[in-house]
């Protein structure tokens, strides 16, 4: 990947691709929030978030006969390798499950609580990108100014139901069937 202006910095293919959506007119608000979401979801170590999530779920889903609910979720967290967003949820649960919060319940609440903060990072991450893109002469004014609009606009539309169904279920292509080139002479950007 050679354009874009994120073309220098430290991020992965899929992220630079989301960069170039972000200057490009050529680009729809919908493409540009499915490549974020497919961007999110493709950072996500799925070999490790799904069977966690997968082992949090049946133990939320059995008839609790723990004395200590919130030392059993503890438990499973700590037989697994620590990621940030895995942490970001063991974090969300936890307090639910403080908060006497029925297992299922306290489970589904956090992971819709993690979505939207992890949401909330990565716009605030690509915000500061672009400033180090604009800094390092990568952007032009006019593109940094629209590229930090259109990142709070495609932030802002990501629905976190839909990336917390993605987690829950490990698929990674969730959002891919979205973000396909169009192929048609006809189809361009919608209006």
């Amino acid at each position: 990947m050679s354009d874009g202006p994120f073309r220098n910095a430290m991020l992965s293919s899929r992220w630079k691709s989301y960069g170039q959506k972000l200057v490009s007119d050529a680009m729809t608000a919908q493409e540009r929030t499915a490549q974020a979401c497919h961007s999110m979801i493709g950072d996500v170590d799925m070999k490790t978030f799904h069977p966690l999530f997968s082992e949090l779920k049946a133990h939320a889903e059995r008839p609790q006969m723990d004395l200590d609910t919130v030392a059993a979720i503890e438990t499973i967290f700590n037989n697994r390798p620590i990621l940030p967003l895995v942490d970001v949820l063991q974090r969300h649960l936890v307090a639910n499950l403080r908060d006497h919060v029925p297992p299922e319940k306290a489970l589904d609440q956090a992971l819709d609580s993690t979505a939207k903060e992890w949401t909330g990072i990565i716009k605030n991450r690509l915000d500061e990108e672009c400033i180090r893109a604009r800094d390092r002469g990568d952007m032009r004014l006019a593109d940094y100014r629209k590229g930090i609009e259109r990142n709070h606009e495609t932030f802002s539309a990501i629905k976190s139901n839909e990336l917390c169904a993605a987690l829950a279920s490990g698929n990674k292509r969730a959002f891919h069937p979205v973000i396909q080139k169009k192929s048609g002479v006809d189809e361009g950007p919608e209006e």
